[in-house]
């Protein structure tokens, strides 16, 4: 192992440290706990779309819950299983990036990744469907390319899209289009391309074969769908087949435009419009070179080309939410090729010029390192505090699932009070959420009725079920109801009410409150 290798184990190392630091002063209720209760569902044998709502992707709900019984059933257990998936995929990046980048200029182009997007900053699917995603191409762009390659590559991509449904516009098309280039297009072996196409696409189908016999098993093919289509219902943004290519190029041109969350777009955000167009535009420069020019592609342009296409069609990631944690896990790969041209350019260029082209690059590593912790970027919203780290804030010891983490004290006193009104009923009771605080809803492991710990009212018109479940444990006097207004439902009684701050607790809302109802003769 070389200085240069070293060190990219050395960067891979920091982000996993970051991204634990992170797991444990965060104070995001809302997707931290809506990613916790899905795995300890599935970790307590919950059957998945049946009786938890499983969204975004089973693998990354059935990873998230091993992880429970390796690190703990604890919140900050599933920041360490994505922080490691993130880590990874720092790493699997470097190594693509070997294929087609001297090893200085691999290592610069991972360490841009690493500034860009230092840590995790949710638990979310696409830190692991992105890492799945890199091991298929690193496997894809073997140096023997063979038909046990080409099964393992699909075989991954699988995995890939298990984690994260919504990625395969974004994920399974390029990789198509790639495969109909090499069986149509290219002039050398047909036959072997053609093998190797099929046996890629026997990798891709056993992955999913195998869950859509799971579901057909368990007979929740039909939820499946249904689940799927209610969280489109819920995170759509007003994107339609019609408005999607508009919309994504709008946020493209204006570093995310109103699809953005921050305040204020910054070089980070921006740097995805530069990686787009130059993307495509060596995109376009390669296909005219073979179409129009008849010329012959060697090995490593045909690479870039790749690259090129996946990076433009992970886009699609972001089409809701135009944010850096998305792009940086679905097109990152387009620095590699940023980085490809420069190095290709450079050798025919005056010195000073050549000065000219890499201050920007330096320059931008040192403005990103430099807002690399303790402060609010596109790519980190909630940056940490010292105060935290310095140990001046809780470590809480009582409520189980906060284990490991440090709250600051506001965020503490607000669950703990919740924590101690909710104590006061046993397992006999049935907890019942009406608002996003997965957090406030699996505080107290009482017994749940509703499938989701976030409330989505559709469930509920979609499942009758479900909705006659709650109303008879309501009528019985058994329900302890979390809800964001008072509800005033007939025998029952508030015995908590307090707003969620937005400093303390994020995404529940700037004038939102929290409510505890009981029944009244307790």
């Amino acid at each position: 192992m070389n200085i240069v290798d070293f060190s990219v184990l050395l960067i891979c190392c920091l982000s996993f440290g970051f991204s634990c630091i992170e797991s444990s002063v965060n104070l995001d209720s809302a997707h931290w706990g809506f990613m916790y209760v899905q795995a300890l569902d599935l970790k307590r044998g919950l059957i998945p779309y049946q009786e938890t709502f499983t969204i975004y992707g089973i693998l990354t709900s059935w990873i998230q819950s091993l992880s429970l019984s390796l690190f703990g059933e604890r919140m900050i257990s599933i920041g360490i299983a994505t922080g490691i998936f993130y880590s990874l995929s720092i790493f699997l990046s470097y190594q693509i990036f070997l294929k087609i980048l001297p090893k200085y200029f691999a290592y610069f182009a991972t360490l841009l990744i690493f500034l860009l997007h230092t840590y995790i900053i949710y638990p979310w699917s696409n830190y692991y469907s992105y890492t799945f995603l890199l091991l298929s191409i690193l496997i894809l762009f073997a140096v023997k390319k063979d038909i046990s390659n080409m099964f393992f590559s699909g075989f991954f991509l699988g995995l890939s899209l298990l984690c994260r449904y919504s990625s395969v516009q974004a994920t399974l098309l390029p990789f198509l289009l790639f495969l109909v280039y090499e069986t149509l297009l290219k002039r050398d072996s047909k036959k072997a391309n053609l093998s190797n196409a099929l046996f890629f696409i026997l990798g891709l189908l056993i992955p999913i074969s195998l869950f859509l016999f799971f579901l057909i098993y368990h007979g929740v093919l039909n939820d499946f769908f249904i689940q799927n289509k209610i969280m489109l219902l819920e995170s759509d943004q007003g994107v339609t087949v019609l408005t999607f290519i508009p919309i994504l190029f709008n946020s493209i041109i204006t570093s995310g435009g109103e699809n953005a969350l921050g305040d204020n777009p910054d070089s980070r955000i921006f740097s995805f419009t530069i990686i787009f167009f130059w993307n495509l535009v060596t995109l376009l420069y390669f296909l005219f070179q073979q179409l129009f020019l008849k010329k012959i592609l060697t090995k490593d342009e045909v690479i870039v080309m790749a690259f090129c296409v996946i990076t433009l069609f992970g886009y699609l990631n972001a089409i809701h939410i135009y944010e850096v944690f998305r792009l940086a896990n679905s097109s990152s790969l387009g620095i590699g090729v940023i980085i490809y041209s420069i190095v290709k350019i450079l050798p025919r260029l005056d010195r000073k010029i050549k000065i000219v082209m890499l201050l920007p690059l330096i320059s931008i590593c040192f403005i990103w390192a430099n807002s690399l912790i303790f402060s609010e970027t596109s790519s980190v919203y909630f940056p940490w505090k010292l105060d935290t780290l310095m140990g001046k804030e809780v470590i809480p010891t009582e409520i189980s699932i906060f284990r490991g983490k440090i709250l600051s004290k506001k965020y503490y006193q607000f669950y703990q009070e919740i924590f101690n009104e909710i104590s006061k009923f046993d397992n006999s009771h049935y907890i019942v959420n009406y608002t996003l605080d997965s957090v406030a809803m699996a505080i107290n492991n009482l017994p749940k009725v509703q499938m989701s710990s976030y409330y989505f009212p559709s469930i509920e018109q979609v499942y009758p079920k479900e909705a006659k479940r709650i109303q008879e444990v309501i009528n019985a006097k058994k329900a302890v109801i979390i809800s964001n207004k008072d509800i005033h439902i007939v025998g029952y009684k508030v015995i908590f009410s307090k707003p969620w701050s937005f400093a303390e607790v994020p995404w529940m809302g700037h004038d939102k409150s929290i409510y505890i109802s009981v029944p009244e003769k307790t």
